[in-house]
């Protein structure tokens, strides 16, 4: 690295830092620690959307696709606007009109607080690991393209996302967003821009090379559902970004950070819009890298070519210019940082407001502020810890978080339009739905169990789930959401039939 990578990278993380150190001065109540006051301007909140939503992942994932495969999978992020229209038009103004905090207070209010629980737990499990494995990514990343110890990177940026979190609260989670997605979107678009009109094959050459490649293949119009053709990559689009834009306490914390639902909306429609074209800039970056390559076959190693995810963090490495890749670099810390202090912030709102209070009730607000930062430090120690453990060979840790979160929350987007949507739908009924949702999660994932248990071939294949993978959590919540229904116009109300027997 050149002097000035060094000393832009340093200038970045000593700002970030330095912006949750200004915005602790105004954190002196648990609405200004977890929500911003309620005034952050719309488009700092539509920025927020964005960088919490683009990881490490994003720099080395999208552009390995584009490399590797084709766009197929990319047809489910398509789909993404639609479910910002559906999110903005009805699920922002419910989140505004009947929570306060907490994502998951109205299930409390429609069913008690057994789904209020199970609901918080499905979050805190699947960002557990999350966290790690963000961290991870970026360790092993930045690795690759600097020769720094993954561990030093990891446990560095880690306590510099939760130092800036315990200090400046969600205020200064979602404006260190804001610098984190211009860094990152910048980085992302010079290296576009390097690749096609910068070097000397011609953009019109490398488009033409990828083309012929069936590198920018979008849908396959088959209708086999063992296979991601378009039906099952819209349905698992749909309620995939459904489920996050609905269910996600983080998401939900923004939708309540801005100071209207009218601007709420903008945020998310504008942040939506900006989250499709960084993934559309990462995977073509992807796919015009696999052109370069093939016209410049000398200049990509063997061992590199065999590892599509570390193509991008190699072309910047040994093609960008001094100064820019110091960019990449700050960007990419920038995406793991913007995911994780996101999470950070949630998970300690979801200490204080769905598990502490709801045994202590009557603790002041000074309290809760300060247990706010105890959380927010605990929860981002822990997820150094998760990602020091994946350093050490222990990756299987967030595919088994991963795995378990995905089987037990199986109809949680059900779960929630009942709660939202359905005036019929009670506590009995939503459980016999959300049941439904895990046991489709489970068959889903029964193959995978029963080789870890040691069944037999034919006994796997007997109980096999029969259709892509990415058919179970549309099917799960599909299920959770009709038999809830039904359910819950079949059997009586238990807590009604409760209420009405009471003297």
């Amino acid at each position: 690295m050149a002097t000035i990578d060094w000393l832009i990278l340093a200038a970045y993380l000593v700002l970030i830092v330095f912006m949750g150190g200004w915005f602790a001065r105004r954190q002196n109540s648990t609405e200004a620690f977890f929500l911003g006051g309620r005034s952050v301007p719309w488009w700092a909140v539509g920025f927020s959307f964005f960088g919490s939503s683009i990881s490490t992942g994003t720099f080395l994932a999208f552009p390995g696709q584009g490399y590797g495969g084709d766009w197929i999978p990319h047809l489910s992020h398509l789909i993404f606007p639609v479910i910002a229209v559906l999110a903005a038009c009805w699920v922002i103004p419910y989140y505004r009109q009947q929570v306060r905090m907490s994502a998951y207070e109205f299930l409390e209010q429609r069913f008690g607080y057994g789904t209020r629980c199970y609901a918080s737990l499905i979050y805190v499990l699947y960002h557990l690991f999350r966290n790690g494995m963000i961290l991870f990514l970026m360790a092993k990343a930045l690795n690759a393209m600097t020769g720094w110890d993954p561990v030093a990177i990891l446990v560095v940026c880690g306590i510099l996302a939760v130092l800036y979190t315990m200090l400046g609260g969600l205020e200064a989670v979602i404006w260190t967003d804001v610098l984190q997605s211009v860094t990152l979107f910048g980085g992302g678009l010079f290296c576009l821009w390097f690749l096609t009109f910068g070097s000397d094959d011609g953009a019109f050459h490398l488009f033409q090379v990828a083309g012929e490649a069936g590198k920018f293949k979008l849908v396959d119009w088959s209708l086999d559902l063992s296979h991601p053709t378009i039906v099952v990559i819209i349905l698992y689009g749909l309620v995939h970004h459904g489920t996050y834009y609905t269910t996600s306490q983080d998401v939900a914390q923004r939708y309540l950070a801005a100071s209207s639902t009218r601007s709420s909306q903008k945020a998310l429609l504008c942040g939506g819009l900006s989250i499709v074209t960084t993934w559309t800039l990462f995977l073509l970056i992807g796919s015009l890298l696999y052109a370069y390559y093939q016209i410049h076959p000398g200049q990509l190693p063997a061992e590199i070519a065999a590892r599509e995810t570390q193509i991008f963090p190699f072309f910047v490495m040994q093609t960008i210019p001094p100064g820019i890749s110091g960019l990449i670099l700050a960007g990419m810390t920038a995406a793991a940082m913007s995911s994780l202090d996101t999470t950070i912030n949630s998970l300690a709102m979801i200490t204080v407001r769905d598990f502490y209070l709801h045994f202590r009730p009557q603790a002041s607000d000074r309290r809760q502020l300060v247990l706010g930062r105890i959380a927010s430090g605990f929860w981002g120690i822990l997820g150094i810890g998760s990602g020091l453990l994946m350093l050490a060979g222990v990756e299987r840790a967030y595919y088994f978080g991963a795995t378990v979160s995905s089987f037990i929350g199986g109809g949680i987007l059900g779960l929630f339009l009942l709660g939202m949507f359905v005036r019929r739908a009670h506590t009995r009924g939503v459980w016999v739905g959300v049941i439904t949702g895990i046991a489709i999660s489970v068959w889903g994932g029964a193959d995978t169990i029963l080789e870890m248990l040691g069944a037999s071939s034919a006994f796997i294949e007997s109980v096999r789930f029969p259709w892509h993978p990415w058919m179970i959590m549309g099917l799960g919540n599909i299920a959770s959401f009709t038999v809830g229904w039904l359910a819950s116009v079949a059997l009586p109300d238990g807590r009604r039939a409760v209420a009405t027997a009471a003297p």
